[in-house]
């Protein structure tokens, strides 16, 4: 659940129970003053009836006005005058106004009702004292259902106001975290030169926008000075291994074979093969992850992958399937280096046989480039590990003791950098697919880059 989803839904919670606390202290307020309204209402009524009973001016029997119930009782109980709908009954009550006072108030249960009641006593002359009793039924909690609609309706949209508020409000502050979000999400190894925009106002945001770009700011300078090593390390080592191998060589051919002398100098011959390739390897890593952009020229996948067979003589057959003018935009030299790595790869584990197929996936609008063999492949749970760094799988080791661990990794990097993608099928398969230069492109484009 997102950060202004909770926000919003705790602030609509928030406001609901304050909504709720607030609905009842004015149902209860609006209720106590309907009970006090009421109250006074009967107690006007009984203090005009009493004088009107004390001047033997009251009817019988008494009229019901506003269905109010009236009754004059004695002190000994007997009731001497109430409206109609009390006839025959007995007193409501036998409670009299406290002494030195002359009105009593409370409630009366009458016919399983509650009655507000008021009662005034009244000097009858000659007579003895008597007591005037006027009663109403009391209002219930819920007495006015239109105003605890309106009640009601009035909380719903505060809370739903509030819920939208609190969204939008969230949602606003939260779209420089959004957009440093993204923009971390632009920056890789390869470009990590970007940087995320900083807020204008002064923040927590804009503080941790600033931190983040003085973290990237170091991290860069550690990639930076790493990729300098690895380069000016690799170059350095160039011509020592190069003097090695010529060396290694002469000295070959100068020993008889089969002497231990001649048998030292091939297995240290082969070292200077594998670390030529690894210097080579580390390389052109180097040179991807500075960021260095592909040349941009025409290249016809059939042309490059004859070109490369036709100066091999593999030690296995290589069976191939090219399509005509099957033309992608890029590097040559990268797209010739992603083509020996993967035969390279299916040479080595092949048992007897490779197969390399070209075509183009029109719908897709991409350049499709397969390699296989009929080795035992790998394990699905291999398929992405052989594209790490100097990863090798046993098998590769035992085949291949000289590889680097570094040929599947460049291959992947450079068909990413053409805007394609590298991926295994089916085991044994490395499909390549790299965005297919159509031919109403081809001759759009300027002559300068449709030429080597």
């Amino acid at each position: 659940m997102s950060l202004r989803t909770r926000s919003s839904l705790i602030a609509g919670l928030v406001t609901l129970v304050i909504s709720m606390v607030l609905g009842a202290g004015l149902l209860a307020q609006g209720y106590a003053y309907e009970v006090g309204r009421k109250t006074e209402q009967i107690a006007t009524a009984a203090r005009r009836l009493a004088l009107l009973t004390a001047q033997d001016d009251l009817s019988r029997p008494i009229p019901t006005v506003s269905g109010e119930m009236v009754q004059v009782v004695s002190d000994e109980g007997k009731v001497l005058n109430s409206t109609a709908d009390l006839a025959g009954e007995g007193p409501l009550t036998s409670e009299l106004p406290p002494a030195g006072d002359f009105r009593w108030d409370g409630v009366v249960r009458h016919d399983g009702k509650d009655l507000l009641t008021v009662g005034f006593r009244v000097d009858s002359g000659d007579g003895p004292p008597l007591t005037v009793y006027v009663a109403t039924p009391k209002p219930g909690l819920f007495y006015d259902p239109a105003g605890l609609l309106t009640l009601a309706i009035a909380s719903l949209v505060g809370v739903g106001s509030v819920t939208l508020l609190t969204r939008w409000l969230v949602s606003r502050a939260l779209r420089p975290v959004e957009a440093i979000r993204d923009r971390l999400g632009e920056i890789t190894a390869s470009d990590p030169h970007g940087r995320v925009p900083e807020p204008e106002r002064q923040d927590e945001i804009s503080d941790l926008a600033t931190t983040v770009n003085q973290t990237l700011d170091r991290l860069d300078d550690a990639l930076s000075q790493q990729r300098r090593f690895v380069a000016d390390a690799s170059h350095e080592l160039r011509s020592p291994i190069t003097g090695l191998r010529a060396e290694v060589d002469l000295a070959i051919m100068e020993t008889a074979e089969g002497g231990p002398e001649h048998q030292a100098l091939q297995t240290v011959d082969r070292a200077a093969d594998r670390l030529q390739l690894l210097v080579e390897d580390l390389l052109a890593v180097a040179r991807l992850d500075a960021g260095m952009e592909p040349r941009s020229e025409r290249v016809d996948l059939g042309d490059v992958i004859r070109d490369e067979l036709a100066r091999r003589h593999p030690g296995k057959s290589v069976l191939t399937d090219l399509d005509d003018s099957v033309i992608v935009e890029g590097d040559r030299l990268h797209l010739t280096r992603v083509l020996v790595n993967l035969l390279d790869n299916g040479l080595r584990h092949a048992e007897s046989a490779v197969w390399i197929k070209v075509s183009a996936d029109r719908e897709a609008g991409e350049a499709v480039l397969e390699v296989g063999d009929d080795g035992a492949g790998l394990a699905p749970e291999d398929h992405e590990r052989v594209f790490q760094r100097f990863t090798r799988l046993a098998e590769g080791r035992s085949r291949d003791p000289g590889g680097s661990g570094l040929g599947l990794p460049i291959a992947r990097e450079i068909a990413a950098r053409h805007g394609g993608s590298l991926t295994v099928r089916d085991r044994s398969v490395f499909v390549l697919r790299l965005p297919l230069l159509t031919r109403s492109a081809t001759l759009s484009r300027p002559s300068s880059l449709a030429t080597s």
